[in-house]
């Protein structure tokens, strides 16, 4: 991860009061659930106390620093913030249009901007808005893509396992952008000058694919919240050995950590393996639990 010194040069490269609120909220998400991750992997003695209390001094910085920023952000431009909403899609807080990434996505989406008549705005608006990605992959611009995260509610029903719109709005085929530029021929439309903003920070966090744990409490969250079922942490761990994927099986055990302390530990079996896959203490998983609640639960 970069230094904050770094990041705050790039923050203050945005212009628009608006984007910078989106950035700085949707760094903070991504960050929330590293903070866990590292008090446990030096539990799990996988990391140095030094290393340790480095990461978590890096991280604890942004935090202190970008709490501030949207608390002042938020009370000076109330106004703006409010009518933004007044003008997004239903169903967000802050994009004129949704975002798609995918002929699922855009499949699912059509229909209801379609039935609005505004489905040639909609396509003018998307391809105005990508720009190129790492590697193969098409991007959408920071701006969009961030509060298309915020904006995370609406999309809960496309993204399977993942809590994370970013990551798709970043990994965008070619052969998707062709079929877009396909639905409406807009190569006239790009227009307009080039964003003043420096290039984005790279961010490890947020683009990191979820892993089979990860998946396993997203079903399981997602499928109670279905269910009318709450998501006290208890509840949610008890179920999910029943939202697991064939040849998959969860226990609890209590793990010596690098402190000879016992703790319970929740451990992924698959099939065929002989050890468990993946290991999360359930002091953890209760921490990302408070992190995947605020992704899942309206704002």
């Amino acid at each position: 991860m970069k230094s904050l010194t770094d990041y705050k040069k790039f923050f203050s490269s945005i212009e628009d009061p608006l984007e910078q609120l989106d950035e700085i909220e949707v760094l903070l998400e991504f960050l929330e659930n590293p903070r866990g991750e590292i008090e446990a992997h030096y539990d799990m003695g996988s990391i140095s106390r030094e290393a340790y209390e480095t990461e978590s001094q890096e991280l604890d910085s942004y935090f202190n620093w970008g709490m501030p920023q949207i608390s002042a952000l938020k009370t000076e431009h109330a106004d703006i913030i409010n009518k933004r909403a007044k003008k997004a899609w239903s169903g967000h807080e802050r994009l004129q249009f949704p975002v798609v990434w995918n002929r699922e996505s855009y499949n699912k989406i059509e229909p209801e901007i379609r039935t609005a008549g505004r489905k040639g705005d909609w396509i003018e608006w998307l391809l105005q808005n990508l720009t190129e990605g790492k590697e193969e992959y098409w991007t959408y611009e920071d701006r969009i893509t961030n509060a298309a995260q915020l904006d995370l509610n609406y999309y809960l029903d496309f993204l399977d396992s993942y809590f994370s719109v970013a990551y798709f709005c970043s990994h965008m085929s070619n052969n998707f952008v062709t079929f877009l530029f396909n639905v409406q021929k807009v190569e006239s439309l790009k227009t307009g000058a080039s964003s003043k903003r420096s290039r984005r920070p790279k961010n490890p966090n947020e683009e990191k694919e979820p892993t089979e744990l990860d998946k396993i409490i997203s079903r399981t969250m997602k499928n109670r919240i279905k269910s009318n079922k709450d998501l006290n942490w208890h509840n949610v761990l008890r179920d999910l050995k029943n939202n697991t994927s064939e040849n998959q099986t969860i226990t609890i055990t209590e793990i010596a950590t690098i402190h000879d302390e016992m703790k319970e530990t929740i451990l992924l079996h698959e099939e065929g393996m002989t050890e468990a896959t993946q290991k999360l203490q359930i002091s953890t998983f209760e921490k990302n639990l408070t992190y995947f609640r605020k992704l899942l639960l309206p704002k």
